[in-house]
């Protein structure tokens, strides 16, 4: 299956004071990718102040931001091709190791024309998503795999680590059904459900029923309890029913509803009887439509169609959509 390597790599302390800020991009890149945050890694004698984003060589670049392009050089490099997109946010994006090869060789003899698109040049306007260049090796990249160095700087040009920036601008095209099983280490997680100020009636984290009835209940942290869509939401969280404990009526009319449980982020994709639709489930029962059979081949495998599960319509509510997932 292929997924996102997500690899935390931090090496020394953060170079600058703005190391986490999320600057809102389109992902850089389109297709395969893998990085890891390299940031303010060793680079011979001085530091590393970008990510590097390993893909095949001809893979497309996009600008991220809309902006103009300042500088595009013809004539290559010794650090090799790159294009420094000057954002209409303020932020300025470098681009480098475009690629300088004929296509399906190492040759070094591609030229411009193989490392950006047509009519990418100094002062040209882009759009956010538009196609730019390609990844490559070029420059002082050369005995190295292709991959695209990318830096972000701020309006004072201060540098910023681009990871987390990356990170969320991936996850808003790709997903990754083992990851997001791994983040969701509990319905208090996943529901963002908040700590209760005062006593509670029931245990965080647990399950609770009365002997006359078998609905089972979710206690939150808040001190309310959870109901299960149906069936297959339990399941998705819970294997059996061992760890639920019995509570009495009394109890449990004492304790609140406050919400509903919804399937389990990377359990199943979902969709409702009256439409072909299907989603998979993000974290706090976001969903995101499958926009391709590739798109569901790549996350849930070839039998994908047996790990889809029908909801109710009347259930559907509950759930957040969030972006289709375009990316394999």
């Amino acid at each position: 299956m292929r997924y996102l390597a997500i690899v935390l790599a931090l090496i020394g302390l953060p170079h600058i004071a703005f190391a986490k800020e999320i600057v809102d991009i389109a992902f850089p890149l389109e297709g395969e990718v893998s990085f890891s945050d390299d940031y303010d890694s060793p680079r011979g004698d001085g530091i590393h102040e970008a990510i590097d984003i390993l893909a095949e060589k001809m893979t497309p670049i996009v600008a991220v931001v809309d902006g103009v392009i300042a500088y595009a050089p013809m004539d290559e490099p010794s650090y090799g091709y790159m294009i420094t997109l000057r954002g209409d946010d303020g932020y300025s994006y470098a681009y480098i190791h475009l690629n300088n090869d004929t296509p399906g060789t190492d040759d070094g003899e591609g030229g411009p024309e193989n490392a950006y698109v047509e009519g990418i040049e100094r002062g040209e306007r882009v759009e956010r998503g538009e196609h730019i260049a390609w990844v490559g090796d070029s420059g002082n990249a050369e005995q190295t795999a292709s991959h695209l160095h990318f830096e972000i700087e701020d309006p004072d040009g201060d540098s910023v680590n681009p990871y987390e920036s990356l990170l969320a601008a991936y996850a808003a095209i790709s997903y990754d059904p083992e990851l997001e099983a791994e983040l969701a280490t509990s319905i208090n997680v996943d529901r963002d459900i908040l700590e209760a100020e005062d006593e509670t009636h029931c245990t965080s984290d647990s399950l609770i029923r009365t002997e006359e009835r078998s609905t089972v209940y979710y206690c939150g942290r808040d001190g309310g309890r959870y109901v299960f869509q149906d069936e297959g939401t339990y399941f998705s969280w819970y294997e059996g029913f061992d760890d639920v404990e019995f509570v009495t009526a009394e109890e449990l009319a004492s304790i609140p509803i406050k919400g509903v449980v919804t399937y389990k982020p990377g359990s199943f994709l979902i969709k409702v009887p009256s439409s072909p639709q299907v989603y998979a489930v993000a974290r706090g029962g976001t969903l995101r439509a499958v926009t391709t059979v590739e798109v569901a081949e790549s996350t849930y495998g070839n039998d994908w169609p047996e790990s889809v599960r029908d909801i109710s319509e009347a259930f559907f509510p509950a759930y957040d959509l969030g972006n289709p997932i375009t990316t394999i």
